[in-house]
């Protein structure tokens, strides 16, 4: 039995003689190297007067020399060394491609495959799925993106781990044979695609089709990315790599026939080569199909000539029985990336849904008797201790929680028996892979009926657990959640992440990106909207003196009614539902700090913050800033503020009756079904409807920043308003969905 390895210092020593010679120390001083002729096993530890020495070479065996102890007769004390975080570290990726036959009850087991080969990312072929969408593995953190079309045919998807499934910034989609997933890894951007080509047998329009849209979907990926190419693609290239140096390695399976020779042009003309062909493999690790006596190499991966140094290895896998024809082929890969040191700060969240029953009656005791409802002066005092008094007692009497979006499943029906009739299947075909007699080939047929069905009887009972809970009163609410969660799933991309710049280049680092939205709602909000202010000619009209009337707290009382529920909070944390759960004492407190606003021409310097929130229009460019539409996220009580404003302003203003949008009882639904009946009047009377659509870009967003507006032709009812005392307004703009 080998001795302990103990470590005891920078250069630790063993006592262990037989292993280690010891040190030896001249008359020159320690450290220096033995006599050639110094025995080189037999050596014991050499203590000098001064109790050092150094660790030295002895004859042609470098071992580690024995444990040198000082006057005190004690060990060197071992000195802890501080790890460095490096900016740039080695990443370690695996690739992988895979024809799938169908995914349709496989999806579970080519997931436990590709953990346990460990694979990050799998393009999968012949998915056999109708539609484009994403969806989420249960219980796994794996994500799929796949497309397809109506028929159950062909289908190509990609296959991405947890670790790397939420740097996936862009999806396209070419048919039902093509499909491209863009991630983002640190500083590094890969694109991966996943190829299904047209069989032998088919018509020369497909193949066209097909060898196109592969072609237009390499040049759209940029030259600084990293790009990956998976697929069955049908061919032989052979194992000559004649006329093809650099692209084929010489190390290929079969003969090269015509479809290989596209291939093989396709990687020359993109600068690309065959990973599958560079390695010395044997035949089990070459060859991608298997049918009866036939054997052949038809799935390969591409990548850049640039990345040849990256690619470790690649090779086939063949000893997965999920799909018995197809083999799994691997490539691993490693590259340098630089590392950001992002601070990912959790923001507590007070748990407002509490705000009821029992809990509700204790906080609004608590908020009256510690509140501090006498205060007045200063309005950001006023408000200030106001606000911490809420956020300290709901804090207490709620709880906090960090924020993280719960995982909720819909169904779960992987059991105990799906798992061991699984596992039987898997141990009858490895038997089968080594000796193919009768015996074994019936005992896998059999396991393998017996695993689809014990699959397909898991799958229904858990779709009759979900009805039967569904037709319940607390189903009926869950069938929303639901639909909201698997909605969620299938979204390509669930929040901004990279996006371009002006010049049409991605950014991938934080900074950047921020600085990039900055620079988007600044020039949104703020540019380019050159107006000066109308004068009248002239003065303010008494008759209008009621516009700055104090602030009654039936105003404020009817505006808190009027106040929706259930809304998104802004950086002040304070919901609505507060105001209405404290009741008379709140309306009064609430008439001061709106009269103290109204009067000093100020509002709390934390009411000015706003979170903007860029949401996608699911139209156009995913990584484009101009199709996505900001939302603020604003303090609620400064909406009260709003309200109780824009009630006034409303019994001074008309507002004629084609405006629809934004008005009570006359919605763009409304003019819709207006325009309908039209529409069908003018149809039976067999005349001509002439319509104009008029699209303004940004319209909502481009308003005019004039000091003062004209609301009407009537001198009365002109309203100054003005902006530039009312400071500044300050914003932050959340990436987090």
């Amino acid at each position: 039995m080998k001795p302990q390895r103990k470590s005891l210092g920078r250069n630790p020593l063993s006592d262990a003689p037989y292993r280690n010679p010891g040190m030896v120390l001249n008359e020159q001083g320690p450290g220096r190297h033995p006599l050639s002729d110094a025995p080189s096993l037999d050596l014991e530890p050499v203590i000098s007067e001064q109790g050092s020495g150094r660790r030295i070479l002895s004859g042609a065996l470098h071992r580690r020399p024995g444990v040198v102890e000082n006057e005190q007769g004690s060990l060197h004390p071992p000195r802890r060394v501080r790890r460095v975080r490096k900016l740039v570290e080695p990443t370690r990726v695996r690739v992988g491609s895979w024809n799938v036959g169908s995914l349709t009850g496989k999806l579970r087991e080519i997931v436990d495959v590709a953990v346990r080969r460990r694979v990050n990312i799998l393009c999968v072929q012949e998915t056999k799925w109708k539609g484009q969408k994403a969806k989420e593995v249960e219980g796994t953190g794996f994500k799929l993106w796949y497309a397809g079309t109506a028929t159950n045919k062909n289908g190509v998807g990609v296959l991405i781990d947890k670790s790397l499934k939420d740097g996936v910034v862009d999806v396209k989609r070419v048919g039902d044979r093509i499909i491209l997933v863009k991630l983002v890894i640190g500083d590094l951007v890969l694109n991966v695609i996943s190829a299904y080509a047209p069989q032998v047998g088919l018509n020369e329009n497909s193949k066209r089709e097909f060898w196109e849209g592969l072609e237009d979907m390499v040049s759209s990926v940029p030259v600084g990315e990293k790009l990956f190419i998976g697929g069955d693609l049908n061919s032989h290239v052979g194992t000559s790599s004649t006329s093809f140096e650099g692209v084929h390695g010489g190390f290929g399976f079969g003969t090269r026939n015509q479809e290989g020779e596209e291939i093989l042009n396709f990687a020359l003309a993109y600068d690309m080569f065959i990973a599958n062909t560079f390695f010395r493999k044997r035949t089990s690790h070459l060859v991608t199909f298997i049918s009866g006596q036939h054997t052949s190499q038809i799935d390969f991966v591409l990548l850049r000539k640039e990345d040849r140094h990256a690619c470790l290895d690649c090779k086939v896998l063949p000893g997965e029985c999920v799909v018995t024809q197809h083999k799994l082929v691997v490539a691993d890969f490693r590259f340098k990336i630089r590392l950001q040191r992002n601070k990912h700060n959790k923001v507590t969240r007070t748990k407002w849904w509490k705000l009821k029953g029992d809990v509700a009656q204790t906080f609004k005791e608590r908020v009256i008797e510690e509140g501090p409802w006498a205060e007045e002066g200063d309005i950001n005092i006023m408000w200030r201790k106001m606000a911490v008094c809420i956020r300290k007692i709901a804090s207490e009497e709620f709880g906090l929680s960090q924020g993280n979006r719960r995982e909720v499943k819909d169904t779960w029906w992987w059991n105990e028996d799906v798992q061991k009739a699984i596992k039987e299947k898997k141990d009858c075909y490895k038997r089968l892979h080594h000796d193919k007699c009768a015996e074994n080939i019936e005992k896998y047929r059999i396991a393998k009926k017996s695993a689809k069905r014990a699959v397909s009887r898991a799958r229904g009972q858990a779709f009759d657990n979900l009805y039967q809970r569904l037709d319940t009163k607390q189903g009926e609410k869950d069938i929303y959640r639901m639909a909201k969660i698997r909605e969620r799933k299938t979204r390509d991309v669930n929040q901004v992440k990279c996006i371009k710049d002006e010049a049409n280049q991605l950014l991938v680092k934080n900074e950047e990106i921020k600085n990039r939205w900055k620079e988007y709602f600044n020039k949104l909000f703020n540019g380019g909207n050159e107006s000066s202010t109308i004068e009248l000619d002239e003065p303010f009209d008494d008759n209008n003196r009621g516009f700055v009337r104090r602030i009654q707290e039936y105003e404020v009382k009817e505006a808190l009614k009027r106040m929706k529920v259930g809304k998104a909070m802004g950086p002040d944390g304070i919901p609505i539902e507060v105001w209405r759960c404290l009741g008379d004492i709140a309306i009064v407190w609430l008439t001061k700090l709106f009269n103290t606003i109204f009067r000093t021409n100020r509002m709390p310097d934390e009411c000015r913050r706003s979170t903007l929130v860029p949401i996608f229009k699911n139209k156009g460019d995913v990584q484009s800033c101009t199709n996505y539409r900001g939302i603020k996220l604003m303090s609620h009580t400064m909406k009260l503020w709003e309200r109780v404003i824009e009630h006034r302003l409303r019994k001074m203003t008309s507002v004629t009756q084609n405006q629809f949008g934004f008005m009570p009882g006359r919605s763009t639904m409304e003019a819709i079904f207006l325009l309908r009946q039209l529409m069908e009047r003018f149809r039976e009377q067999k005349k001509d409807l002439h319509m104009v659509f008029i699209d303004l870009e940004k319209a909502y967003d481009k308003t005019l920043e004039a000091k003062g507006f004209r609301l009407s032709r009537s001198k009365t009812e002109y309203m100054k308003c003005d902006f530039s005392a009312m400071g500044y307004e300050d914003g932050d703009v959340s990436l987090d969905g």
